[in-house]
């Protein structure tokens, strides 16, 4: 099973409003700021199932169940997160792209980028180590006691 990058999760849930969600399994009607309708998760003859569009959550004052508009798909159809990710960027229309090591051409091409800048930037620090005015990073490398091996793996050499 792979993972989804965080701006994904961010993206859906931005593009996913409670209240509809939540208006196609549950009848809500609006009461002040906030929309009421009978629990889906218990039985109950008077509303109170609350959902709130200004914080995008959902509370039942009846059974204490609540959350967002992940926890509410989540508990509906006894999905687990990843199910309900992708449930919700369907219907929001998002292209799900997993993070899994492989990837597409463009992906790959990227995490390679980010490897070169990361050597560059280790054999810049390396290099500039051994310099006269890099003497406070040497006497902190040696006030730590690095042994050689580590000193080696992490290309810091005094």
């Amino acid at each position: 099973m792979g993972h989804y990058h965080e701006t994904i999760v961010d993206e859906v849930r931005g593009a996913s409003d409670i209240v509809d969600v939540i208006s196609q399994y549950v009848s809500l009607k609006r009461s002040g700021r906030n929309f009421f309708g009978l629990c889906p998760f218990h039985k109950e003859k008077s509303p109170s199932f609350s959902v709130s569009p200004d914080k995008q959550i959902f509370h039942c004052f009846g059974c204490g169940v609540g959350g967002d508009v992940f926890r509410f798909i989540s508990k509906i159809e006894n999905l687990d997160f990843k199910d309900t990710l992708e449930v919700l960027a369907e219907r929001a229309g998002i292209a799900m792209v997993e993070m899994n090591g492989k990837g597409s051409g463009k992906e790959q091409e990227l995490k390679s980028k980010i490897y070169q800048m990361n050597e560059l930037a280790a054999k810049f620090y390396h290099e500039n180590l051994y310099k006269p005015a890099a003497k406070t990073a040497q006497e902190y490398v040696k006030q730590r006691k690095l042994d050689n091996k580590m000193l080696k793996s992490f290309q810091i050499r005094v």
